[in-house]
């Protein structure tokens, strides 16, 4: 979005924890909208570049830095902020909304905190009791929102695609595992196999189940008659 003041404002609801890679994400998407502010051949930069403001609405706590909202700028090693700075990011920690709850009750929240509070509980009847400007505000937005049949269904096709891609990534990392998992009973078969019979065509072997192999290794183990492990092969 962009504010009155010509102020770029790029946001994001980020329902996971906020690991390494959404650090390099957020800082990449910043980068990106300042870059798309500049045309190549472009000479007078203050002319078409904008400040830009980066917040990630996160479902998690920096345990190492206990804060609500946490601001990020580049600073120098006197901890002066650059001069001209056009990149200005905020992490805002929705959890850590209770712990501000505990100290300061309900009541007594910031517009900014009353909002967050609303975001990560919803709005609730404490909520609504408080008659305040920010939490009417944003029940309407959310009035609106289910409202308008083509948004709901938008939101509603983008959390089936991302359950959908949720559950495709269980799938592949167990399929990987699996894998992982029958090449090395095969390759253990394998090995102990040629040891005791380096005279057999090792060829029987091949393109056999994980549970085949388990159970070959075991009679490979117990020294089972080599027929009776021919007769498991099969």
């Amino acid at each position: 979005m962009k504010t009155d003041e010509g102020k770029l404002i790029d946001i994001e609801m980020q329902n996971s924890a906020l690991t390494k890679e959404v650090h390099y994400r957020f800082q990449i998407y910043g980068a990106r909208i300042i870059d798309h502010q500049v045309n190549r051949g472009d000479l007078l930069y203050s002319e078409n570049v904008h400040e830009v403001y980066t917040i990630l609405f996160v479902n998690d706590i920096d345990r190492d830095n206990l804060l609500l909202i946490d601001t990020y700028m580049p600073r120098n090693q006197l901890n002066h902020v650059r001069k001209y700075n056009l990149l200005t990011h905020h992490n805002v920690y929705l959890p850590f909304i209770d712990a501000v709850v505990r100290e300061k009750w309900l009541k007594n929240l910031s517009k900014i905190e009353l909002a967050i509070y609303t975001l990560y509980h919803g709005i609730t009847d404490d909520i609504m009791a408080l008659n305040s400007e920010v939490v009417i505000m944003m029940k309407e937005k959310m009035d609106q929102f289910n409202e308008d049949e083509e948004l709901v269904l938008a939101a509603s096709k983008r959390q089936l695609f991302k359950i959908q891609h949720h559950q495709e990534k269980i799938r592949m990392r167990q399929e990987g595992k699996e894998e992982g998992e029958l090449l090395k009973a095969k390759e253990n078969t394998l090995m102990l196999f040629k040891s005791k019979y380096p005279q057999e065509d090792i060829l029987m072997l091949e393109n056999l189940t994980l549970s085949q192999y388990n159970e070959i290794f075991k009679a490979l183990i117990e020294n089972k008659d080599l027929q009776i492990i021919k007769e498991m092969i099969k």
